[in-house]
């Protein structure tokens, strides 16, 4: 007999909710596609809220701007709360307003946290990274360096889930299999034998082999 109670849906055992996914990192989570007009969040777990100043009961007003460093730097999304900015004219800058309280990640986790709710400021950080918005992505919360401004960079998680242990380190799938075919390419170099394709014969067939018949000469 298997009885169980509290579930969303009958016959389906008690999912194991997540209270916080990261409990020593500062994380914004910024939410990809849900479907038509279904409205996107960009998400701040506790300790980001706490360096972004982000108190539960009120609402705080925040600001995101971008930064392109170079070719060789890759492009960054900053965030900022207006009340480190005091001299800031409002009429002049789109800004955010967040939640006033927590609210719920999603029915898979218990996680609350503070949230900007705007589908476009979501496809903007998608968007100019470049990534792609099929699913949510994970960004870890932290200083960016300026004597200008107190503003904080997105900067993103990668995560373990596509790695592979080897004898040496950890490499991603893509790397196993360059590694791979590195090595093959290699054996193949130093032993150019591997290329030839053998001679056929009766030995290494088990086929008789056709013979050269001279027709005899008439006279």
């Amino acid at each position: 007999m298997n009885i169980i109670f509290g579930t969303k849906k009958l016959g389906q055992t008690v999912a194991t909710k997540i209270a916080e996914k990261y409990p020593d990192l500062a994380v914004v989570t910024v939410e990809g596609q849900k479907g038509a007009k279904k409205s996107r969040r960009i998400l701040f777990n506790s300790n980001a809220s706490r360096l972004l100043n982000l108190e539960s009961g009120s609402v705080q007003v925040l600001m995101f701007g971008s930064l392109e460093a170079g070719e060789n730097n890759p492009a960054q999304v900053l965030v900022m709360n207006t009340d480190s900015t005091p001299d800031l004219d409002p009429e002049n800058v789109v800004t955010y307003k967040t939640s006033k309280n927590l609210v719920s990640y999603s029915e898979d986790t218990s996680e609350k946290g503070k949230s900007v709710t705007s589908s476009y400021m979501c496809n903007e950080v998608f968007s100019f990274l470049g990534l792609e918005d099929s699913q949510n992505i994970e960004f870890e919360l932290v200083s960016f360096d300026s004597e200008e401004v107190e503003a904080f960079a997105f900067v993103p998680i990668v995560s373990n889930e596509n790695t592979i242990e080897t004898n040496n380190s950890t490499m991603t799938a893509e790397e196993v299999i360059d590694s791979v075919q590195d090595q093959v390419a290699q054996a193949e170099e130093n032993n150019p034998i591997f290329n030839e394709e053998p001679v056929a014969s009766e030995e290494n067939t088990g086929i008789p082999q056709r013979q050269n018949v001279e027709a005899p000469e008439w006279v």
